[in-house]
Protein backbone atom coordinates (compact mmCIF):
# COMPACT_ATOMS: atom_id res chain seq x y z
CA UNK A 1 0.00 0.00 0.00
CA UNK A 2 1.44 3.35 -1.07
CA UNK A 3 1.73 6.14 1.48
CA UNK A 4 -0.68 9.03 0.74
CA UNK A 5 0.74 12.25 -0.62
CA UNK A 6 1.71 14.79 2.03
CA UNK A 7 0.69 18.36 1.15
CA UNK A 8 2.76 21.25 2.41
CA UNK A 9 1.42 24.75 1.82
CA UNK A 10 4.15 27.41 1.44
CA UNK A 11 2.59 30.85 1.78
CA UNK A 12 4.68 33.50 0.03
CA UNK A 13 4.63 37.26 -0.44
CA UNK A 14 7.85 37.45 -2.52
CA UNK A 15 9.88 38.95 0.33
CA UNK A 16 13.22 37.58 1.58
CA UNK A 17 11.20 35.68 4.22
CA UNK A 18 9.38 33.90 1.38
CA UNK A 19 12.66 32.82 -0.20
CA UNK A 20 13.60 31.21 3.13
CA UNK A 21 10.21 29.45 3.30
CA UNK A 22 10.61 27.93 -0.16
CA UNK A 23 14.22 26.85 0.53
CA UNK A 24 13.13 25.26 3.83
CA UNK A 25 10.26 23.37 2.19
CA UNK A 26 12.50 22.15 -0.63
CA UNK A 27 15.12 20.91 1.81
CA UNK A 28 12.65 19.00 4.00
CA UNK A 29 10.54 17.36 1.30
CA UNK A 30 10.39 13.61 0.75
CA UNK A 31 9.25 11.44 -2.17
CA UNK A 32 5.56 11.55 -1.22
CA UNK A 33 5.40 15.29 -0.61
CA UNK A 34 3.74 17.92 -2.76
CA UNK A 35 4.77 21.50 -2.07
CA UNK A 36 2.06 24.01 -2.95
CA UNK A 37 3.30 27.60 -3.17
CA UNK A 38 0.40 29.95 -2.41
CA UNK A 39 0.41 33.68 -3.09
CA UNK A 40 -2.52 35.84 -2.00
CA UNK A 41 -3.46 38.82 -4.17
CA UNK A 42 -5.08 41.72 -2.37
CA UNK A 43 -7.40 44.16 -4.17
CA UNK A 44 -4.94 46.99 -4.70
CA UNK A 45 -2.48 44.70 -6.54
CA UNK A 46 -4.93 44.12 -9.39
CA UNK A 47 -5.27 47.87 -9.83
CA UNK A 48 -1.63 48.94 -9.80
CA UNK A 49 -0.02 46.14 -11.82
CA UNK A 50 2.01 44.58 -9.00
CA UNK A 51 0.31 41.25 -9.53
CA UNK A 52 1.85 40.72 -12.98
CA UNK A 53 5.30 41.71 -11.68
CA UNK A 54 5.04 39.24 -8.79
CA UNK A 55 4.13 36.33 -11.04
CA UNK A 56 7.68 36.32 -12.40
CA UNK A 57 8.85 35.37 -8.91
CA UNK A 58 7.13 31.98 -9.26
CA UNK A 59 9.79 30.97 -11.80
CA UNK A 60 12.52 31.62 -9.20
CA UNK A 61 10.67 29.44 -6.71
CA UNK A 62 10.21 26.75 -9.35
CA UNK A 63 13.98 26.74 -9.90
CA UNK A 64 14.63 26.44 -6.14
CA UNK A 65 12.22 23.53 -5.81
CA UNK A 66 13.33 21.69 -8.94
CA UNK A 67 16.96 21.72 -7.76
CA UNK A 68 15.79 19.50 -4.89
CA UNK A 69 13.53 17.48 -7.21
CA UNK A 70 10.50 18.56 -5.20
CA UNK A 71 7.02 18.01 -6.61
CA UNK A 72 5.55 21.52 -6.71
CA UNK A 73 2.41 23.35 -7.67
CA UNK A 74 1.72 27.09 -7.68
CA UNK A 75 -1.54 28.87 -7.01
CA UNK A 76 -2.80 32.41 -6.58
CA UNK A 77 -5.66 33.13 -4.19
CA UNK A 78 -7.36 36.44 -3.50
CA UNK A 79 -8.52 38.18 -0.35
CA UNK A 80 -7.12 38.84 3.08
CA UNK A 81 -3.90 36.76 3.36
CA UNK A 82 -4.52 34.79 6.57
CA UNK A 83 -8.12 33.96 5.61
CA UNK A 84 -7.14 32.91 2.08
CA UNK A 85 -4.25 30.73 3.30
CA UNK A 86 -6.44 29.00 5.89
CA UNK A 87 -9.27 28.48 3.42
CA UNK A 88 -6.92 26.97 0.83
CA UNK A 89 -5.27 24.71 3.40
CA UNK A 90 -8.64 23.42 4.61
CA UNK A 91 -10.08 22.90 1.12
CA UNK A 92 -6.99 20.98 -0.02
CA UNK A 93 -6.45 19.02 3.22
CA UNK A 94 -2.98 20.39 3.90
CA UNK A 95 -0.75 18.44 6.24
CA UNK A 96 1.37 21.48 7.10
CA UNK A 97 1.60 25.21 6.43
CA UNK A 98 4.96 26.98 6.24
CA UNK A 99 5.19 30.77 6.18
CA UNK A 100 7.64 33.49 7.04
CA UNK A 101 7.48 36.20 9.63
CA UNK A 102 8.86 39.66 9.08
CA UNK A 103 9.50 40.14 12.79
CA UNK A 104 7.22 43.07 13.53
CA UNK A 105 7.42 44.55 16.99
CA UNK A 106 5.41 43.12 19.88
CA UNK A 107 3.30 46.27 20.17
CA UNK A 108 2.37 46.17 16.47
CA UNK A 109 1.41 42.49 16.77
CA UNK A 110 -0.81 43.24 19.77
CA UNK A 111 -2.56 46.11 18.02
CA UNK A 112 -3.00 44.80 14.48
CA UNK A 113 -1.95 41.15 14.53
CA UNK A 114 -0.05 39.49 11.73
CA UNK A 115 -0.75 36.97 9.00
CA UNK A 116 1.60 34.43 10.57
CA UNK A 117 -0.03 34.68 13.98
CA UNK A 118 -3.55 34.46 12.58
CA UNK A 119 -2.65 31.36 10.57
CA UNK A 120 -0.97 29.81 13.63
CA UNK A 121 -4.02 30.45 15.82
CA UNK A 122 -6.65 29.13 13.40
CA UNK A 123 -4.99 26.38 11.35
CA UNK A 124 -6.21 22.80 11.68
CA UNK A 125 -2.79 21.39 10.75
CA UNK A 126 0.76 22.02 12.02
CA UNK A 127 2.23 25.43 11.17
CA UNK A 128 5.91 26.29 10.80
CA UNK A 129 6.80 29.98 11.02
CA UNK A 130 10.29 30.94 9.89
CA UNK A 131 11.43 34.22 11.36
CA UNK A 132 13.65 36.20 9.06
CA UNK A 133 16.17 38.46 10.79
CA UNK A 134 15.64 42.16 10.25
CA UNK A 135 18.44 43.10 7.87
CA UNK A 136 17.61 46.82 8.09
CA UNK A 137 18.89 47.18 11.66
CA UNK A 138 22.21 48.92 12.15
CA UNK A 139 24.36 46.39 13.97
CA UNK A 140 27.41 48.64 14.23
CA UNK A 141 30.99 47.46 14.01
CA UNK A 142 33.19 45.67 16.48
Amino acid sequence: MEKPLTKIICAVDFSPASDAVVRYAAAMHCANTEIIVVYVVQGEEHQNGLFRTHLHEFSRYSDMLSQNKAQARFTVESGEPATAILRYANEHHADMIILGSHGTTAIARLLVGSTAEAVLRHATCPVVILKTPDTNKDHGTI
